[in-house]
């Protein structure tokens, strides 16, 4: 590998806690409100803190993966536990499931700036546009990618905590009643849904985990990256529920960006909606560019190659189109998410890695064995 892009970079524990809370967040705040209260209506919050404590148990087996590969990323790993020919089907599979969720967060992108923002804009120059940024930042490689997060995580936090405030006007406690009115069932089964995006998802950040340095304090970043990111995610829910009301989050392809139309302060300051697209173009931005930069640096690991700039723009050109032809529309993109996402999420960000677990304990204990 090239020894300055891709073996010297290293980012602190800190910055990957940081990374992890903007991937958690992604895509999550504009899409999850939705399919959550369709769900389990006015218990949505519910299910998103049931959602929550499955995910730490998830990041800890993630975390555990990362320091039995000691120093290697998932392709490394996976070619040094299997050898060639079924590590190379492994990483392949978990390559093209990453490949895969970043042309439809691309995707995500195009629908929320065509529809709400930009609707004359063509939607795929939307995409190239967006696209041709992330580029840039991969090809800076990952210590930029942590440093920008420091930059925008203060403002990040600002604008979450002034939308907060400015809608607490709008709140009423009683859209969150009766709860448990459809009983525990429609809650767990809406709980799964943040198990799948973003949950599930962050299997992808095993390929940056051997960037990051003290490796001992990295699960520590990850685990409380991931509460912060669920906390947002489970704030900007409640506050959809209390001010739209179950229904008419259920109903909104976007409710956490109609929330925002609902600001009012002091009759003069209204219709503060941009607050929460900057919000959303911040943290999608970051799990974009994490997933364009996972799969340029697996891909060249993959086909071993000594650098990974070389293939960022063919990535590009076929992430645009792919996110083209993935779906047709967002009604069709509720329903993938809602029905097909959750067992393809749970094969490729649970199963995998889980057979990558076994082999490196096996690895491990044969090794220990040799030398005892």
């Amino acid at each position: 590998m090239d020894k300055q892009i891709m073996d010297n970079q290293k980012i602190s524990p800190r910055q990957y806690m940081l990374i992890v809370i903007l991937f958690t967040i992604g895509s999550s705040i504009l899409i999850v409100p939705t399919p959550l209260a369709v769900q389990a209506k006015q218990d949505a919050w519910i299910a998103l803190i049931l959602s929550i404590l499955l995910g730490s148990c998830l990041i800890l087996f993630y975390n555990k993966i990362g320091e039995l590969s000691a120093g290697k990323t998932f392709v490394q790993a996976s070619n040094y536990v299997f050898g060639a020919w079924f590590g190379r089907i492994l990483s392949f599979f978990y390559l093209s499931f990453i490949y895969i969720l970043a042309a439809l967060v691309l995707r995500n992108i195009g629908d929320f700036m065509t529809t709400q923002i930009i609707p004359e804009t063509p939607l795929q120059f939307t995409h190239i546009l967006f696209l041709l940024v992330i580029i840039a930042s991969a090809y800076l490689g990952i210590e930029t990618i942590g440093r920008s997060a420091e930059i925008f995580m203060p403002w990040l936090v600002l604008l979450i905590i002034f939308l907060t405030i400015s809608l607490t006007p709008q709140i009423s406690l009683d859209n969150l009643k009766p709860m448990f009115e459809n009983g525990v069932t429609p809650i767990l089964s809406a709980s799964t849904i943040l198990v799948g995006t973003p949950l599930l998802e962050m299997v992808t950040l095993l390929m940056i985990f051997p960037y990051v340095k003290e490796s001992k304090k990295t699960r520590h970043g990850w685990l409380l990256g991931m509460l912060l990111g669920g906390g947002s995610l489970f704030l900007i829910t409640l506050l959809c529920l209390l001010v739209l009301g179950s229904d008419l989050t259920a109903l909104n392809a976007y409710p956490s960006y109609r929330i925002g139309q609902k600001i009012n302060i002091a009759g003069f300051l209204e219709g503060l909606e941009i607050i929460v697209a900057i919000i959303w173009m911040i943290t999608i931005f970051f799990k974009l560019v994490v997933l364009y930069y996972a799969s340029s640096i697996g891909i060249a690991q993959f086909l071993k190659m000594d650098d990974h700039r070389p293939l960022l723009l063919p990535l590009g050109i076929g992430m645009v189109v792919l996110s083209i032809v993935a779906y047709p529309d967002v009604a069709y993109f509720e329903t993938f998410v809602g029905e097909i996402w959750l067992s393809y999420a749970l094969t490729h960000g649970l199963f995998l890695p889980f057979l990558l677990w076994i082999g490196l304990v096996i690895k491990k204990k044969r090794k220990e064995k040799k030398t005892t």
